[in-house]
């Protein structure tokens, strides 16, 4: 049954608009939150999950540990995800919580997690919503993971894999998150990106991307993101109809779940 859409979020704006019409239009909250996820962002949850335990409620590093791997181990990972990616990503979250921890104890110890945030845009009608992180009273983070990716089989019949790639700056989509989110909050922004390898915080003294003038910039990519969708949604509410103009780009290598693809492809007609 179709729902109807009382809000925005970082995660929903910064789809593909054929997928975002797709999950958040034609699929309802059941039927989302029922999308399966592969083996990345098991292992982001669970690192994401054990350095907050750590920082906010001050679990000890053998606890967060614990519950990240049990968080991990009931996972329910896409047929088509391989098995020794999920075996070389449990083996990685110990250190990458580590790693984390280590890089974000000073700053952010003793932070609020979770914290609900929503801010209104001009010629937006709905909120946009989100939930940060990390939070402390003047300062605020977002942690990413990194996984490092299959690469081909050796000579002695081992898989090889190549180092997670940490970022020389913010992404895209992660800076247009925490715009909204510096928007909301006005704390300073940082954005951590963590892996089993390595771990690097970005905040506007080393990073000019998250400055005032630039967090603007992603504010304003945002609320246009908005504004499109709600000027979709006054051409019609139909799925179907919306489908007709809408490109689904089914080759996406990320979005589209195994379970969902056949049924939009037949709102497509395809």
């Amino acid at each position: 049954m179709q729902e109807e859409l009382t809000h925005y979020s970082p995660s929903q704006l910064l789809r593909p608009m054929a997928i975002w019409m797709f999950q958040y239009i034609y699929l309802n909250r059941k039927q989302r939150r029922a999308i399966k996820v592969g083996w990345n962002a098991a292992f982001g949850t669970a690192v994401h999950g054990g350095i907050q335990a750590m920082l906010t409620i001050g679990s000890s590093l053998d606890e967060a540990i614990d519950s990240a791997l049990m968080s991990y181990d009931f996972h329910d990972a896409p047929d088509s995800e391989p098995d020794e990616k999920k075996e070389k990503f449990r083996e990685l979250i110990p250190v990458a919580i580590e790693n984390g921890v280590d890089l974000l104890a000073d700053q952010f110890g003793g932070a609020q997690e979770e914290q609900k945030v929503e801010v209104s845009l001009a010629g937006v009608d709905l909120p946009i919503l989100g939930f940060i992180d990390l939070c402390s009273p003047t300062a605020f983070c977002e942690v990413k993971t990194k996984a490092p990716r299959m690469g081909a089989v050796k000579k002695d019949g081992t898989r090889g894999w190549t180092k997670a790639s940490i970022p020389e700056k913010p992404q895209f989509e992660h800076l247009c998150q925490v715009a909204i989110y510096q928007l909301a909050t006005g704390l300073t922004p940082h954005i951590a990106y963590v892996s089993g390898t390595d771990a690097v915080l970005f905040g506007p003294d080393n990073c000019e991307e998250l400055q005032p003038e630039r967090m603007a910039h992603y504010v304003e990519e945002m609320r246009a993101r908005a504004i499109r969708r709600q000027n979709l949604l006054q051409v019609s509410t139909d799925p179907k109809v919306l489908a007709g103009v809408l490109d689904p780009d089914f080759q996406h290598p990320f979005y589209w779940d195994d379970d969902y693809i056949e049924e939009a492809k037949e709102l497509w007609k395809l």
